[in-house]
């Protein structure tokens, strides 16, 4: 999933465990309607040749079974309602909280610093982060020599309001090529849909993105 274009707020929706309009049944339904199907099963049958008592038994430990994989059902979806509505908790406690976003542009409506981090999964013999202001004119440039495995941060002194990019360069050996950063800024509102999938959030500077694309880093290799 990716950046998204719009912040409204979307309303959750439950589903209802009782009678439904497509047919299924909770419990209690299926339990009334096992005994009212017995009544006419035991009313209707030829008295010269009545049912046998086993099958009464049979049919009632089917039923048994049936009932309990439905409660069973209604109980993991009110385990997942309660599960949705914990993770959405947690994600409004992340407003004013700094995070990492896959992005390589940010806008500064005022001045101030911009961040954020790169990760590596192999060894390189350098890494180059460059600024660029919204002309696509250089900066500022960071070098970082033999950097290793994992994630690196970097920051680039105050800067004045407007628009800027990122670029990592990285080079190993005579190779050279791009790499994808993280920029860093704060979270300024989250807005809860009908599910886990649909918690977006509001970051300063980066627009808005789902909860499952952030990339929250709290602890970051010293370069």
């Amino acid at each position: 999933m990716s950046a998204v274009s719009n912040n409204s707020q979307v309303s959750s929706t439950g589903t209802d465990t009782s009678i439904s309009s497509n047919g299924k049944t909770d419990a209690a339904g299926l339990s009334s309607m096992f005994l009212e199907l017995l009544v006419a099963q035991i009313s209707h049958q030829n008295p010269l040749n009545p049912m046998d008592g086993t099958q009464y038994v049979s049919q009632l430990a089917e039923f048994s079974s049936v009932e309990s994989l439905e409660n069973l059902n209604t109980q993991a979806a009110s385990q997942l309602k309660y599960m949705q509505s914990l993770q959405a908790l947690e994600a409004t406690g992340m407003v004013g909280q700094s995070v990492d976003v896959a992005a390589d542009t940010i806008v500064l409506e005022q001045d101030g610093p911009v961040s954020g981090a790169l990760n590596l999964g192999a060894e390189v013999d350098s890494v180059t982060f460059r600024l660029y202001d919204q002309s696509g004119e250089l900066v500022a440039e960071q070098q970082l020599d033999q950097p290793g495995i994992g994630t690196f941060r970097f920051a680039f002194d105050s800067q004045d309001a407007g628009v800027y990019r990122v670029e990592a360069e990285v080079t190993a050996g005579q190779s050279k090529q791009k790499a994808p950063v993280y920029l860093s800024s704060t979270v300024e509102r989250v807005s809860v849909g009908s599910g886990p999938d649909d918690i977006i959030l509001q970051v300063n500077g980066l627009g808005n993105h789902y909860l499952f694309d952030i990339n929250q880093l709290t602890k970051a290799t010293a370069g």
